[in-house]
């Protein structure tokens, strides 16, 4: 068999999971959810190996495995919306909390990855999946909107069908009746951003990127599989303090963002138009340091933004 090709990488489907790490059967749920077109999915496997050396030789003798972490960072496309398809569903949902923005605790879900072949099907199947940083960003008005995660999981599985064996025994839904084929999102929305209370006014950075940084922990533990073995992963996913950064590329037309650094100005809120919804960010804070200010030349000058903010809606 030869290298897969391009075009041979399906898209990525899921599932809600309404028991963390528990993947609804196809009897509960018959059709997976359309999640977005893949373009790199990296999957993060580490299996804790030790290797001990015992007596009578210099090489190992013994080898132990701790719990398996499992995991994958993803760069997705998404697309305009259509019928009951929205980008939110996905990387707001799991990455926020819902879609209209920000929740206090986030839900898993079960992620499809599909390799095809000719006639041939090959799945990854990553159950109690949760993103621990979501970044959505663009390199220009006009440019496609970028969808990245780094997604923590509790296992993977692998099979030439959708029935899944050993931690979990059960079919999977089949994939969405129908495919989304609306155009890819690019940025076409106008951004504005309000000064400590001065009110919104439009600006226009060259680029910029959105991270939404979960902090999630792993708690594991050993878990008794459909097949009585038991597995040594993640059982749980803890969640602490969540960091909201935006940045961008301005050109250098005046001292408007300079001063309100030195002045250590409020963002009172700052706009993302994203297809039919726009992000809100509000209660912000400038942050500066040596790489947060302007480099002075006998050239064109850019000036770099970096803002936290505490709140974030979808509306």
């Amino acid at each position: 068999m030869a290298q897969y090709s391009p075009g041979e990488l399906k898209k990525l489907y899921y599932v809600h999971e309404t028991t963390y790490g528990v993947t609804p059967p196809v009897a509960t749920i018959p059709n997976l959810t359309w999640g977005c077109d893949l373009v790199t999915l990296k999957p993060k496997i580490n299996a804790n190996k030790e290797f001990h050396i015992l007596e009578s030789s210099r090489s190992h003798g013994a080898v132990t495995r701790g719990g398996w972490e499992i995991g994958f960072s993803v760069e997705g496309l998404a697309h305009v919306a259509s019928g009951t398809y929205d980008w939110f569903d996905l990387w707001a949902v799991y990455g926020m909390g819902a879609t209209t923005g920000l929740t206090t605790h986030l839900g898993s879900f079960t992620a499809q990855v599909g390799k095809t072949v000719g006639a041939s099907n090959y799945y990854d199947f990553y159950n109690g999946c949760k993103i621990n940083k979501l970044t959505i960003s663009c390199d220009g008005p006009g440019k496609l909107i970028k969808f990245q995660a780094e997604v923590f999981c509790r296992y993977l599985t692998q099979d030439t069908d959708k029935a899944i064996t050993g931690l979990q025994a059960l079919t999977v839904g089949a994939n969405p009746v129908a495919d989304v084929t609306t155009a890819i999102l690019t940025w076409t929305g106008v951004s504005q951003i309000n000064i400590a209370a001065g009110g919104l006014t439009t600006w226009y950075p060259r680029k910029w990127e959105l991270v939404v940084d979960n902090h999630l922990e792993r708690v594991m533990g050993n878990v008794t599989g459909a097949d009585a073995a038991t597995y040594s992963l993640t059982y749980a996913i803890s969640e602490a303090a969540r960091d909201i950064t935006f940045s961008c590329e301005l050109p250098y037309e005046g001292e408007t963002y300079t001063a309100a650094k030195l002045a250590s100005s409020a963002i009172t809120a700052l706009t993302i138009p994203i297809d039919n919804e726009t992000i809100t960010l509000s209660t912000g804070e400038l942050l500066v340091d040596g790489d947060d200010w302007p480099e002075y030349g006998h050239k064109l000058m850019d000036e770099p933004i970096r803002i936290k903010f505490s709140s974030l809606a979808i509306a």
